[in-house]
């Protein structure tokens, strides 16, 4: 990928309007380390109508600055949240790009993002997994609640009842209108929603 002037600004726009809205509900409990993000919509929506490396790049460093301000310490989405929603929102954007010439960029995007949730919230749990049992359960990074997350059990209904379920649910609600509004302003994106399908008739 060749980075231009305009790509380098599209991904400051995004990580900034990622981080700003995961900290406007960083703060509502779940219960469990996860955070309630409906904030999500946001870098898919950049993966799709500007690309993958945009919405993965723009995610990963807006989740980064979020996730540091919210705990204080880089260790937590160094080794979960950023390498995640890199992942995610590139698969999100890439695969919507990838399957939209054989199928309705909808579907494409519905199976984009299950494919990219469910690719990122496995890193989620791996890499807090790894962390709590290298920190002694958060003991030596002043985080002790990460104890509970020794129980992989435990730390894998979390993640997916916590985190992928609604984060799916409103990327897909939210995200399917917004593409559609937006691709009929910017006929110029790589992938335009709705207009590429009405330029292949």
């Amino acid at each position: 990928m060749k980075a231009t002037s305009k790509d380098v600004a599209l991904t400051a726009i995004c990580a900034a309007l990622y981080c700003v809205g995961s900290l406007l509900t960083a703060y509502i409990p779940t219960g469990f380390i996860i955070q309630l993000r409906p904030a999500v919509v946001i870098p898919a929506v950049f993966a799709v109508l500007f690309g993958p490396w945009i919405g993965g790049l723009g995610a990963a460093l807006g989740t980064f600055i979020a996730s540091l301000i919210r705990y204080g310490t880089p260790l937590l989405t160094l080794f979960s949240g950023t390498p995640a929603n890199f992942v995610c929102f590139f698969l999100i954007g890439r695969l919507t790009w990838k399957l939209s010439g054989r199928l309705h960029w909808t579907f494409s995007y519905l199976i984009g993002n299950l494919v990219g949730y469910l690719a990122g919230f496995v890193i989620i749990a791996m890499g807090l997994y790894v962390l709590a049992l290298i920190t002694m359960g958060g003991a030596m990074i002043g985080l002790p609640w990460l104890s509970k997350w020794l129980n992989p059990l435990v730390m894998l209904i979390g993640v997916l009842a916590v985190g992928f379920l609604p984060e799916f649910v409103v990327s897909c609600l939210a995200g399917v209108p917004i593409i559609a509004s937006a691709s009929k302003v910017l006929p110029q994106a790589p992938f335009a929603g709705p207009s590429v399908e009405r330029k292949r008739k």
